[in-house]
């Protein structure tokens, strides 16, 4: 990752950008010249004073002068947060763009930067320099967002989301979920290969709108058209005048990446005049320099330039009306091609079926010809026409025609730049493989999303499980589509990737052809829960009832005790716990016969809501306790540490606000061992609620607090109306009406929006301390704070709530 930009630098820049000499500086802040060159030198670090000075001088933004003042006085500055990649090579020749695209980013009348250019020009190279040395001025961070795997608009916003950690809320459309993230927010998205997403342009623009202290850099091939859109077009590296300049940056980078696969490879009197020509020949693009660089392992300079002329003299077979620069591109692309074997050649076609990268194991079963094709070597390894994909791979990112990196995961995968890419599924069409390469893709796909529970492992892939299920979809395969939507349902679900999902079962639900009508009505109960995120209750009723009639007409008990339990919470839902008791003692009875101890578990622990739920919850804790002991002894930690909540809740209906304290920090503890934001916030605010209890108000404006802030952090809009309802509650007991009315008048509009579901012993908290409020104030009284509150955003409700009012 690029270095942040040390103070001395910063001085320096801004202080060009403002066109001032170092005597101009000085004079304005009432230091000599030698103080200003020795701190722009960083031999000298500023006083507060000085480095305060400077700030007002240099019309430093006023909410980034503390990060400036403390990077001059080398102050800790907590890191803003990043997902950057982090680069393996240095950036060359790019100081004068790296210098420009900083200061016009810094500039407080622009808000969005769009570094434009052909493909192969290094523009994301450059933004990604750009934006590790501004990490410090962007106190909420850098967020990098590829779109080149991203083939359509409609997973614009959820890839957007998926980047920043945005969790969906149920009931309202992700783009506003994701506004409301961004809303308040100081930070830099850079949003990288956008050219074929120029239609989410409006999204854009919308949230830079909405979100004063956003900004946006942009890389794209065409310009964005975003009103106040910088364009600063990329050039290419600069060629050399002369034929030994060795400081050429088009020569410095074609040395270095030569050196990197021929460590004795230098630039000589003999060479040098090759490596001009060469550079000069490729136009100065950088991803072409490195294409041709790659060789001199193989080839002398002579050779590859003799090589290179003959191939760009001739016209490619792609398309004519490029502009030259991305013809030349192409052109070294196909000089580069012709050189493979024609083993290479075809595993270089064949792996452009992959989107957004592949680990080996999944090029070796993709590529795996059929039985006639494929032999196996001593060791093992598949064997492609005389080239194992695990040599071919590693020839291929030796010749720079693939970048590999080491993911999160700890698993080694490689990836195309994005016009290689295009070239290569050109080479596959014209190879006539492309429908059977792309069908093995998507067999593949389909099984890994079958057999894979690994949630990470499900992310790390989901571009291409996307585009298996593309594939599914053109060809109007009814059956496989199902069963992926089927396969992945749940990961959607648990990784909140709700809109998403919505769009996918609708796409597949709509399929004709053959399937199995099993498969059908897992998609339907899986469509019933992501409905039930989204807040459409309707919906998600009608799917719950259509899969259970479908599983009781094949008589699939398994399904059938699924199905339930969906249409079971439905009605929990909506108040009719006694409905729901039959429905899961049906599930249970059917989980039972089964066998299924996981199954058993979890309709014990429904069954203990719905008993909650009613008049007279007695057995609701015993339900619970047995519950818990079963998923005890699974070794299920998420099962336990949900039942543990519940027996905290059934305790403080019984006015046990002891015992209930023990239980809810058990679950804290499970929910912070598994690293579930949602299972911490939920539990902090049940000990707040705890706390309230035993009278402790100290400790439970803490938990509320606490549980607030994590919901915040998480986007969960449900979450942050139960924080507040809890905070409403506090309020009550300090004897706070007004407070609490115009809390309880904020929440009430908030949860009206998003359909919250309180627990019941949530809602019986809340009722009666409504109940309290509306005795202790008088109509008018309370009208008039009501109204205060349910006037006031989300943001403002926060605030509020969040001080602590006494």
């Amino acid at each position: 990752m690029a270095a942040v930009a040390t103070f001395g630098q910063v001085i320096k820049h801004r202080r060009r950008a403002l066109d001032m000499t170092q005597r101009d500086l000085a004079n304005q802040v009432g230091y000599s010249v030698i103080t200003i060159r020795k701190v722009e030198t960083d031999e000298r670090r500023p006083s507060r004073e000085l480095a305060e000075r400077l700030a007002h001088c240099l019309r430093i933004d006023p909410e980034q002068r503390s990060a400036f003042v403390g990077l001059g006085r080398h102050e800790p500055v907590p890191a803003a947060w990043s997902n950057l990649p982090a680069p393996l090579t240095r950036l060359i020749g790019r100081d004068t763009e790296v210098d420009l695209v900083r200061d016009t980013v810094m500039q407080r009348s622009v808000r969005i930067v769009t570094l434009v250019g052909p493909p192969g020009i290094g523009k994301s190279r450059l933004s990604v320099e750009v934006a590790g040395e501004l990490r410090a001025m962007f106190p909420d961070g850098v967020c990098f967002v590829a779109f080149a795997p991203v083939g359509d608009e409609a997973l614009v916003v959820p890839t957007l989301a998926t980047a920043l950690g945005v969790r969906e809320v149920a009931g309202t459309p992700l783009s506003d979920v994701l506004t409301d993230h961004l809303r308040d927010r100081r930070l830099l998205l850079l949003l990288d290969d956008c050219e074929h997403l120029l239609g989410a342009a409006r999204l854009f623009a919308e949230l830079l709108t909405a979100c004063p202290e956003l900004r946006i850099l942009a890389t794209s091939r065409a310009p964005l058209h975003i009103r106040g859109e910088r364009l600063i077009p990329v050039p290419p590296l600069a060629l050399p005048n002369a034929r030994l300049d060795a400081t050429a940056a088009a020569v410095e980078l074609f040395v270095e990446r030569a050196a990197a696969v021929d460590p004795a490879f230098r630039l000589t009197d003999a060479n040098a005049g090759d490596v001009a020509a060469i550079c000069a020949g490729v136009d100065g693009l950088p991803l072409a320099i490195e294409l041709v660089a790659a060789r001199v392992a193989l080839l002398s300079t002579a050779a590859i330039l003799a090589r290179l002329n003959h191939r760009l003299t001739l016209l490619t077979d792609g398309p004519r009306d490029l502009p030259e620069r991305q013809q030349t591109l192409r052109r070294t692309i196909d000089w580069s091609y012709d050189l493979l074997e024609p083993a290479e050649q075809l595993l270089f076609a064949r792996l452009a079926v992959f989107t957004g990268g592949f680990s080996l194991a999944a090029a070796e079963a993709v590529m795996d010809p059929d039985a006639a094709e494929a032999v196996m070597d001593p060791e093992g390894a598949a064997v492609r026409d005389g080239v194992t994909v695990l040599d071919g791979v590693a020839g291929l990112a030796e010749k720079n025609l693939l970048r590999q990196e080491v993911r999160a995961d700890g698993e080694r995968y490689a990836d195309f730049f994005e016009m290689i890419r295009e070239y290569a599924l050109e080479r596959l069409v014209a190879s006539g493989e492309q429908e059977r390469i792309r069908a093995r893709h998507a067999r593949y796909y389909l099984a890994l999303a079958e057999q894979e529970s690994d949630l990470d492992r499900l992310g790390v892939e989901h571009n291409n499980l996307r585009g298996a299920l593309e594939w599914h979809i053109q060809r109007d395969d009814a059956d496989a589509g199902l069963r992926l939507v089927a396969a992945l349902w749940k990961f959607w679900h648990i990784r909140s990737h709700h809109t998403e999902a919505s769009r996918w079962v609708t796409l597949v639900m709509q399929l004709a052809g053959d399937h199995d009508p099993a498969v059908r009505a897992h998609v339907l109960c899986g469509a019933g829960w992501i409905a039930v995120d989204r807040s459409d209750h309707v919906r998600a009723k009608a799917c719950f009832d259509e899969s259970l009639a479908l599983f009781r007409s094949l008589g699939d008990p398994r399904g059938i005790a699924e199905a339930l339990h969906g249409v079971g919470t439905m009605l929990h839902a909506s108040g009719c716990n006694a409905e729901a008791l039959a429905l899961f003692e049906e599930s249970l009875q059917l989980y039972r016969g089964l066998d299924d101890t996981e199954g058993i578990a979890w309709t014990l622990d429904h069954l203990g809501q719905s008993r909650l739920g009613l008049p007279d919850p007695t057995g609701a804790e015993a339900l619970f306790d047995a519950s818990r002991a079963l998923f005890q002894r699974l070794g299920h930690a998420w099962g336990r540490a949900i039942t543990l909540d519940h027996l905290g809740l059934a305790d403080l209906a019984q006015g046990n606000h002891a015992r209930a304290e023990e239980r809810f920090s058990e679950a804290l503890g499970l929910f912070d061992e598994l690293a579930n934001t949602w299972g911490i916030a939920t539990s902090f605010e049940h000990l707040g609620h705890a706390a309230l209890a035993a009278g402790d108000t100290t400790r439970s404006l803490d938990c509320f607090r606490r549980s607030l802030e994590l919901n915040q952090a998480e986007a969960d809009r449900a979450g942050i109306v139960r924080s507040l309802a809890g905070l409403a509650s506090l309020a009550v007991v300090r004897r706070q009406a007004q407070r609490a009315a115009r809390l309880f008048g904020a929440l009430a509009l908030l949860a009206e929006s998003s359909w919250v579901s309180m627990n019941p012993v949530e809602r019986a908290i809340h009722d009666r301390d409504l109940a309290v409020v509306h005795r202790d104030l008088d109509h008018e009284a309370m009208a008039r704070a009501w109204a205060l509150g349910a006037r006031m955003s989300l943001a403002e409700a926060v605030a509020y709530a969040a001080a602590d009012g006494t």
